[in-house]
């Protein structure tokens, strides 16, 4: 029965990884595996197949959702779309923490710091177009008319019908820093599954906003898929913890897996007091203290080709001096 695992593993091009068989196995046990195995379909065909009261596998199903290894579509339920949905489903759910304590997020961080980030850094030189990008914080923007709907968080998040927030996977998973952990929105269909899961709860916009203000006061960068309408989520991330940021700056496929936004942050040289607070805090490594003439001190300079304009250094400057210029076509986010 242990060939299940291999089969379901197989799913995600995984099928030799003693790892993230590790995973599934913390995950399902070997009735479970099997009955995803023979996914997608619904309880009445599964039953009929599997020869068990539809009962059974009802409550079979209804646990393998629940834990985030399958998910309800129209036909009946299906497996995780891919690994990392799998990833970010299983690792988010702060309740699983009372029945494996870190048992499946060390399995997991085995399995990407061993075998999954090295793939993920391959995998970006290949991707058509980034799969992602970054959302400027609002309140970094020094002309924010300039804005349009589709990079404006603001009205991200007033157009959504429904928000949820979610611990971030990543940050519990990996552990490498102290950022907020709570954080991460999903929006309108993601919200709901979020929802009727139990694995997010759900939160006014007010409280969408203010959430997305901590993260950005905390170092994190707002990001969203690459489409005009930002996909089903807004997730807030760090360059130590999170499963893209990290193993692309690490190991390369930054540029090929998230798309810079429209804006570059700019220094005003004059009021910049030198603290550095900028150089400690820019999730991308893009500001460097320099000499400039006529000062007494180093005076913060944007590195513009490491800027990829999430607004954290402007938004945690105590000076003010630091601030997001439009320097790319609306086409940049709506292409």
């Amino acid at each position: 029965m242990s060939e299940a695992y291999t089969v379901f593993a197989a799913k995600y091009n995984y099928p030799s990884s003693e790892r993230f068989k590790n995973v599934l196995r913390v995950l399902m046990d070997e009735d479970e595996v099997a009955l995803a195995n023979m996914l997608p379909g619904n309880s009445a065909e599964l039953s009929q197949k599997l020869k068990k009261p539809q009962e059974t596998v009802d409550r079979m199903l209804q646990g393998l959702y629940k834990k985030g290894v399958i998910f309800e579509f129209s036909g009946g339920y299906r497996p995780a779309r891919d690994i990392m949905q799998l990833h970010d489903s299983t690792g988010s759910d702060v309740r699983s923490d009372k029945v494996w304590g870190r048992k499946l997020l060390d399995a997991w961080f085995d399995f990407s710091e061993k075998e999954l980030f090295q793939d993920l850094s391959k995998l970006a030189q290949i991707f058509p177009k980034p799969v992602s990008r970054v959302v400027p914080a609002r309140e970094s923007i020094a002309e924010p008319e300039k804005l349009i709907a589709e990079e404006d968080i603001d009205k991200i998040v007033e157009k959504s019908p429904r928000i949820a927030v979610v611990s971030c996977p990543c940050r519990r998973v990996a552990q490498r820093c102290e950022r907020p952990v709570e954080v991460c929105l999903q929006v309108g269909k993601g919200a709901d599954y979020a929802i009727k899961r139990g694995s997010g709860r759900e939160v006014t916009k007010k409280e969408a906003r203010d959430i997305l203000h901590t993260a950005v006061e905390g170092g994190l960068v707002h990001i969203a898929a690459n489409t005009p309408d930002g996909g089903l989520f807004i997730c807030n991330c760090c360059p130590d913890c999170c499963i893209f940021m990290y193993p692309w700056l690490t190991y390369g496929g930054l540029d090929k897996g998230i798309a810079r936004s429209r804006f570059e942050a700019r220094v005003d040289v004059v009021s910049c007091s030198g603290c550095q607070d900028c150089v400690d805090i820019c999730p991308f490594g893009a500001i460097d203290m320099v000499k400039v003439p006529g000062e007494k001190k180093l005076k913060a300079q944007v590195n513009h080709e490491k800027c990829y304009g999430c607004g954290v250094c402007a938004v945690n400057c105590i000076t003010d001096s630091i601030r997001l210029y439009d320097i790319r076509p609306h086409e940049h986010v709506l292409s």
